[in-house]
């Protein structure tokens, strides 16, 4: 399964974030140098991560962006289910599918797309935090 841009972006965006001392406040500018990504898909994300409340937005002078919550608030599971607009592994009745009575193809990949899913579900932001990903983002 590949994740989409605003899945990968949402994440990333995140893992910078949380890789930030305290409270300090971080650009959607730092977050795409960082990356290397565009501006204007990284501003969409971080406009929806903001109203999910995983992100808070400062205004002003010297504001910014930084978590909204605490790493070990936030689920892996939730952030992809809240930015996939489908999480069906195959979908048989666009372009109806002839044998689709027959077929054990889609009940094989909803399992394994569940296993993806209840891999997700046992992780948590903070999970994904370490020294070595801190000192990455720090050098920048």
């Amino acid at each position: 399964m590949k994740l989409t841009k605003q899945t990968d972006f949402a994440f990333r965006t995140l893992l910078f974030l949380a890789s930030k001392p305290g409270e300090q406040l971080s650009s959607i500018q730092q977050v795409c140098d960082f990356y290397d990504i565009s501006t204007n898909h990284v501003s969409k994300v971080v406009m929806r991560l903001v109203r999910l409340g995983y992100i808070e937005a400062v205004r002003g002078k010297g504001g910014g962006i930084r978590l909204g919550r605490p790493p070990e608030q936030i689920q892996l599971l939730d952030v992809v289910t809240e930015f996939e607009t489908t999480l069906r592994p195959i979908n048989c009745s666009e372009q109806p599918c002839k044998v689709i009575r027959s077929c054990r193809l889609k009940s094989v990949l909803g399992s394994a797309m569940q296993a993806f899913m209840d891999a997700l579900s046992g992780y948590t932001l903070a999970d994904m935090i370490d020294d070595d990903l801190q000192a990455v983002v720090l050098a920048g």
